[in-house]
């Protein structure tokens, strides 16, 4: 039979746990973590020159890539045309083609008309 070990498997130190996930999800992780007394500290870490990584960020690899781009991707997705979206979300034709091309922003209330419609979360609409 083994023996119990006279000291702790870790040290009290840091332990930097990185997580990735839908921010219902990272909210259930931190509560998880708190209640096990956990100290919660969200950094966004830097990252090395892209020299010397083997991969790119998003960011990088779509430099001007925004909300717009995810709505006509999702209308591609539910095979709508900006006609059909538009109808269904109650706005104009005109309305939605500045938001697609980026020339006006999504507030809101505007995102959670075009998420129903498009069968999404929309908190996506605004990242």
């Amino acid at each position: 039979m083994l023996e119990h070990t006279k000291k702790p498997l870790t040290d009290a130190g840091s332990v930097f746990l990185g997580v990735v996930c839908q921010q219902a999800t990272l909210k259930e992780v931190k509560a998880v973590l708190e209640a096990k007394g956990c100290t919660i500290r969200e950094e966004k870490p830097a990252l090395p020159p892209v020299e010397e990584r083997n991969w790119l960020t998003p960011e990088e690899v779509f430099p001007h890539f925004h909300a717009g781009d995810k709505i006509i991707g999702l209308r591609y997705r539910e095979n709508m045309t900006q006609k059909q979206l538009a109808e269904k979300a109650g706005i104009s034709v005109q309305n939605l083609s500045h938001i697609e091309h980026g020339r006006r922003s999504i507030g809101k209330e505007m995102a959670k008309r075009l998420a129903k419609v498009l069968n999404t979360d929309w908190r996506l609409l605004l990242e």
